[in-house]
């Protein structure tokens, strides 16, 4: 889910060999499958940012979108192919630091970010946001789930307040939905309060 460059010193794929990560649940989130729902995107493309091990991805395929899901685990994109084959729905997945492929991916309808960003605003704001530019075009929508402040778990995410997240965000997309639920994590009985934050890159006036 979180790439080289988030990770500081950090080896996530060694936390993906070693077993289950707290942000994985193997489930799709709740929160995606209402923006599904909402329908304010046909059978456009997506980019799922740091997709883990796929269960979103797989999810959306099966909904009828045309995903391209990226990480740089190795491990995790093997899980994630695995989970794909096994559903009989294929993103296509790309096995890559999210900043090199930004810069020759093109352009996308929805790009969806399940807890990249509450980690790489802390090292690589500038370079996240250049990567954002890079992959939408106005009318894009936005998707990510941030970890909201007011509660502490161990090996949880680091938190981001709401000013923090419309300030930083906001110097590229207007904001549709910002509403707070409670992620589910392996970590968390009753889970992790999070951000549910809907962003749409603004259409060019005529």
């Amino acid at each position: 889910m979180i790439e080289g460059l988030a990770a500081g010193s950090m080896d996530w794929d060694a936390i993906y060999r070693e077993g289950t990560p707290s942000w994985e649940t193997g489930i799709p989130a709740g929160e995606l499958v209402r923006f599904i729902d909402s329908k304010r995107i046909g059978r456009g493309s997506v980019l799922d940012v740091g997709c883990g091990t796929g269960a979103d991805a797989v999810y959306m395929v099966r909904r009828g979108l045309e995903v391209t899901a990226v990480d740089s685990s190795p491990t995790a994109i093997e899980r994630a192919r695995v989970r794909a084959e096994r559903d009989d729905a294929l993103p296509r997945f790309v096995l890559a630091d999210f900043f090199e492929f930004a810069s020759i991916a093109g352009t996308f309808d929805f790009v969806y970010d399940a807890g990249f960003y509450h980690y790489v605003r802390t090292v690589a704001l500038d370079r996240y946001l250049d990567g954002l530019w890079r992959v939408t075009r106005p009318g894009s929508y936005y998707m990510t789930f941030a970890a909201a402040p007011g509660e502490k778990h161990e090996g949880g995410p680091p938190a981001v307040s709401k000013r923090q997240l419309t300030n930083e965000l906001g110097r590229l997309f207007e904001v549709v939905r910002l509403e707070q639920f409670r992620m589910l994590s392996p970590i968390a009985k009753d889970g992790i309060l999070t951000w549910s934050c809907l962003m749409q890159r603004p259409m060019l006036k005529k």
